[in-house]
């Protein structure tokens, strides 16, 4: 995230007087809908995150899903924050559950509001490439259970608030004076996550970490 800041702020200040530049055209309010997959989100669940005797790995992989997000902003000519409510679900991906013995199943679900600032690059005037990211919170639904060979057993089934933030990078296409494609790619995660579950029949706390890397296509519509 530190990095990050500063990169931005780098950014910023190789371009003095662009934003004096910029077209009055170019600034005010936006609204924006974006629309893509999560390519293999996980459930990180190290060994600090789940009690002795879990049949759970570190990490387990859910399918690639949906992921949308809708949303407003304000152009300021060079720099954007915006505000938006988003939406993403995978299944598990069964191949980290099952085999020699093993059977789970599982199901993962969010819905987030982030607030969010990016830079556009002003290379041109047709494709302007973006960097930004943005923090917010979640509510993350997670099923997972997993039994193993011996008999052993993990599971929970909850849904719970959480601490996001995530990294975006890409470019923007004008097609049209007031209206911008997007094409992006983002890195996410959700942290401070509990769920109750059992191991073996015992109740147990399960303190997994939400990530996933995202690929989108969107569109900003200028008022």
């Amino acid at each position: 995230m530190t990095r990050f800041a500063v990169l931005l702020l780098a950014a910023s200040a190789a371009l003095p007087g662009i934003a004096h530049a910029q077209d009055d055209s170019d600034r005010g309010i936006y609204a924006v809908a974006r629309a893509g997959m999560s390519i293999e989100p996980q459930l990180k669940l190290d060994e600090s995150d789940q009690p002795a005797g879990s049949t759970f790995d570190d990490k387990t992989k859910f399918k690639s899903g949906f992921n949308g997000e809708i949303g407003g902003g304000y152009d300021f000519g060079i720099f954007r924050i915006e505000q938006t409510l988003g939406y993403s679900s995978s299944g598990v991906k069964t191949d980290d559950l099952v085999g020699d013995g093993l059977a789970g199943d599982g199901r993962l679900r969010s819905f987030n509001m982030n607030l969010s600032g990016y830079v556009d690059l002003p290379v041109g005037r047709m494709f302007v490439p973006y960097l930004g990211g943005g923090v917010g919170v979640s509510r993350v639904e997670a099923r997972l259970a997993r039994t193993a060979a011996d008999g052993g057993s993990s599971s929970f089934d909850g849904k719970d608030w959480g601490m996001t933030w995530h990294l975006d990078a890409g470019v923007g296409v004008r097609v049209a004076p007031k209206t911008t494609v997007e094409i992006g790619g983002r890195y996410a995660q959700t942290q401070s996550l509990k769920f109750v579950g059992e191991v073996d029949g015992a109740a147990a706390t399960f303190e997994p970490t939400q990530r996933a890397l995202t690929g989108t296509i969107g569109i900003r519509q200028r008022f």
